[in-house]
């Protein structure tokens, strides 16, 4: 299981608000400043929850990073990937299925190459 620092997790719950097309505002990851994400509730279908997940790069430059997406009680991570995203841009939707309503999404290992090579630190320091 991966180590989670409390201050890089965000949470969802499918009661919170949204737009009219069901997708939250962007929001800011929690440790890089110029990664956001968004995130729709589509529905429950049999025992899974459906979500749409998309993340934007608002760096000029070309980024990759690593995104999970976590349950509520960081039991069971339901998707670790890679994402390499262009400069000023919006990733695809990625489509996640889950057993419980409430999912948390990391972003780390941020680096400014398509490659995991020479981490970037975080630009956002943490409220006291």
């Amino acid at each position: 299981m991966l180590a989670f620092t409390a201050a890089l997790l965000l949470c969802f719950a499918a009661g919170r608000a949204q737009t009219e097309s069901g997708w939250d505002n962007w929001q800011q990851t929690s440790c890089y400043s110029k990664i956001s994400f968004r995130m729709k509730y589509v529905g429950k279908h049999g025992s899974q929850h459906h979500w749409q997940i998309q993340l934007r790069n608002d760096y000029e430059d070309l980024v990759s990073f690593n995104y999970n997406i976590t349950d509520k009680i960081q039991e069971y991570s339901i998707t670790t990937h890679r994402k390499t995203l262009y400069g000023n841009k919006v990733s695809d939707v990625i489509d996640v299925y889950t057993k419980e309503e409430d999912i948390y999404l990391l972003v780390d290992k941020l680096s400014l190459s398509p490659y995991p090579e020479n981490f970037m630190d975080c630009d956002k320091k943490e409220d006291k």
